[in-house]
């Protein structure tokens, strides 16, 4: 009896293990490119699209072949088939996590970038709001700078006009001195310059050669302290333009009587070589009006 040789693979089987075993191989090298880097990741999306095709095509193509086909040649394309799916699988579940990752570092990128934008926001804002601020202050200070030059210029004329005042003031003082006229005193002594109203007496008071006290005094029965004597009027005579008066003086009563109006009235005062003067410009019933000029040093004059 003939003897049953051990089952032979086929030309077609051995063809098909080794294209298998080609896919496995491919496929083992689009997984490892796929995890080097991400940036490839649509390119291996594609290729994963064409290794599905090409599975899907072999499967085909062993189905018809499986019909023909051994038990042993069975099992072995089937585990070769399983092990080409649980490849595939793995190699997806890797792509999405590395789809995942992409997206997740991609939308990092993106809150920085929205976060960047929203500080430039702030500062340009601020920048904006601190130039509206330096624009208000330079209108100000513009505004403060035209004012104050328009003051200045109202001082400039207000001085002007004040200088114009000041030398028209000194010239009607230089004439009222000029007017003045000296006289001899009641001591035989020539007096100062006389002033006979109120603006020729400013005018003495200018020179401040002297010093001028004005004075009112009525008739009555205590003396009235002028500057550093004591003055009693005793009569005042409005018709004749005369009065008598008594000076206390440094413990002393000196009586001047019968004395006329703008006529200088003379006495010393202590150790002082120059005289105070007296001199009354208007006499009054019971009253004259008048003004005692006194010296401001001892020895000023000779």
């Amino acid at each position: 009896m003939r003897e049953e040789s051990e089952p032979r693979l086929s030309p077609a089987m051995v063809v098909l293990f080794l294209g298998l075993a080609g896919l496995l191989i491919a496929q083992v090298y689009t997984i490892r490119s796929l995890r080097s880097t991400e940036s490839k990741l649509a390119s291996m999306q594609a290729d994963q699209a064409n290794v599905r095709d090409v599975i899907e095509s072999e499967v085909a193509k062993m189905r018809e072949a499986a019909a023909t086909a051994s038990a042993l040649a069975e099992a072995e394309r089937q585990k070769a088939l399983d092990s080409v799916r649980d490849e595939v699988e793995k190699a997806r579940r890797q792509a999405r996590g590395v789809a995942g990752k992409v997206k997740e570092e991609t939308m990092k990128s993106v809150d920085d970038l929205a976060s960047r934008v929203r500080v430039s926001e702030s500062k340009l804002k601020q920048q904006q709001e601190a130039g509206a601020r330096v624009a208000t202050e330079i209108t100000g200070l513009a505004q403060a700078t035209k004012s104050a030059q328009t003051n200045l210029t109202d001082v400039s004329t207000e001085v002007k006009q004040v200088r114009t005042e000041v030398a028209k003031t000194q010239s009607q003082l230089e004439r009222t001195i000029a007017e003045l006229k000296r006289t001899t005193g009641d001591l035989g002594l020539m007096s100062g310059l006389i002033a006979t109203n109120s603006t020729e007496i400013d005018a003495l008071k200018q020179l401040g050669d002297r010093t001028y006290t004005e004075f009112t005094l009525y008739k009555r029965k205590d003396p009235i302290k002028v500057a550093d004597v004591s003055i009693l009027l005793k009569k005042a005579d409005v018709k004749a333009n005369r009065y008598t008066l008594e000076l206390q003086v440094d413990d002393r009563k000196i009586d001047k009587k019968d004395k006329s109006a703008n006529e200088p009235v003379q006495f010393y005062v202590g150790r002082n070589r120059q005289p105070h003067e007296l001199v009354v410009n208007q006499v009054g019933k019971d009253q004259i009006v008048g003004y005692l000029a006194t010296p401001k040093s001892p020895g000023s004059r000779p």
